[in-house]
């Protein structure tokens, strides 16, 4: 009895055990089969990273190769197969490049990009310019943006500071610098520093006018010779940069010197145009095939696509000041004084009834030796050449005291009775 009620037992434990064991040791073996897995995938991808490091497994040709090579290149703008800077020898059998989005595109007064062109990349440098608020003017290609950060940043490593002052410019925006220099500089200054619309390099995004604080941000020759310019002109082909417009090149580029314009075309070429002392034109062998200088008329402004509306000032009225007029002065009535003390000698007796000399030139009266007062000042027409007050009477000039007109030129007094004599006239002193 005892010994079956133990088997009981027994049994009864053995299946407790098997219900709670079996499925934990189900659960450990999961676990250990998923961490051997895990372990087995890490290696494994050890492995593959090994393969591709490992000059015995790389083939030359193979698609893992050519895609960094891709990327290389489009990371330095100019590298070779072998990941190496490439060198530009010569240019002789060089083709034009006239494609918009091309680094290394030529825009010039014959070569016009397209009115509708905008690049698809630009960016704002980081950079100090001259201004703070956000323009088109900061915008950029990238990789171009990215190059001039670090030519400035290797600038101010020689204490050199540069602003940007006017990176890319949109073909609406051009045609509104251009018009309004027309109007206020006319049209021949205008040709030699600003672009017609579509001819500019500002709208490739791959250029930029640089200034520095010394010369006040201005753009002018006077950059060229500051310290920052001359840095510029020295350092900005290391940068994939090139001076445009160079001082001895006006009549291939058909623009003035610009020191303060650089252009974006990657190292190599920037290397080899400032090494060979070349302008982009002579690089790509461009001979201007029309002159520059005469280029433009207003005759033919609409075919470049100018309103003339916009190009021609509206005149503005012209104030005439109005003449004011002379006081005499001191001086005159010293001098008129002393030309009718002068006439005396030579003129006749005053008119007793009129008070005036019988030739009509003096005003003073001999009779009783004092200069009347409201007659000092008289002045003769002949002598002041205008009348302040416009009715013919000369400065000063006051009617005669008897309330008698005064004899018209050229006609005489006539004189009194004979025998009778003018009374004299009394003087109060």
């Amino acid at each position: 009895m005892l010994n079956r009620e133990k088997k009981r037992n027994i049994k009864r434990n053995l299946k407790r055990v098997a219900i709670v064991g079996v499925p934990l040791v189900i659960l450990c073996t999961i676990t250990y089969a998923s961490i051997t897995s895990l372990s087995h995938a890490g290696e494994s991808t050890y492995a593959f990273e090994n393969f591709y490091d490992n000059p015995a497994y790389s083939d030359n040709n193979s698609e893992y190769d050519n895609i960094n090579s891709m990327s290389e290149v489009s990371e330095t703008g100019s590298s070779d197969s072998d990941g190496e800077e490439e060198v530009i020898t010569n240019h002789d059998n060089v083709v034009l490049d006239t494609a918009p989005d091309s680094i290394t595109v030529l825009v010039n007064k014959e070569l016009r990009l397209p009115s509708d062109y905008i690049p698809n990349d630009l960016v704002v440098p980081d950079i100090s310019f001259s201004f703070h608020y956000y323009d088109e003017k900061k915008l950029m290609r990238k990789e171009a943006a990215e190059a001039l950060k670090e030519l400035f940043t290797g600038a101010e490593t020689d204490n050199i500071l540069l602003n940007g002052v006017s990176a890319y410019r949109s073909y609406d925006r051009q045609y509104e610098i251009f018009t309004d220099n027309v109007k206020k500089q006319g049209l021949k200054h205008t040709m030699k520093y600003s672009a017609t619309p579509g001819y500019s390099e500002h709208q490739t995004g791959l250029a930029i006018d640089v200034s520095a604080k010394s010369v006040n941000n201005r753009l002018d020759e006077s950059f060229g010779k500051s310290a920052e310019g001359r840095w510029l002109a020295e350092n900005c082909h290391l940068y994939g940069f090139i001076i445009r417009y160079p001082e001895d090149k006006t009549e291939i580029t058909g623009y003035s010197y610009e020191p303060w314009h650089i252009r974006y075309v990657g190292k190599p070429l920037a290397k080899y145009i400032y090494e060979n002392n070349l302008c982009l034109e002579e690089y790509y062998n461009f001979k201007p095939t029309i002159d520059y200088s005469d280029q433009l008329s207003y005759d033919n402004l609409e075919d470049y696509g100018i309103d003339l509306a916009d190009v021609i000032p509206t005149p503005t009225p012209t104030k005439v000041p109005t003449k004011e007029p002379e006081e005499e002065t001191a001086d005159d009535k010293n001098t008129e004084e002393d030309k009718d003390t002068a006439d005396d000698g030579k003129s006749t007796k005053d008119d007793s009834d009129t008070g005036k000399p019988s030739d009509g030139k003096g005003d003073e009266d001999n009779s009783g030796g004092t200069k009347d007062d409201s007659d000092g000042n008289t002045q003769d027409d002949g002598d002041t050449g205008h009348n302040d007050d416009g009715n013919g009477t000369p400065p000063g000039d006051n009617p005669p005291s008897s309330g008698a007109p005064a004899p018209a030129d050229g006609i005489t007094p006539t004189p009194p009775p004979e025998g009778e004599h003018p009374p004299t006239p009394t003087v109060t002193p």
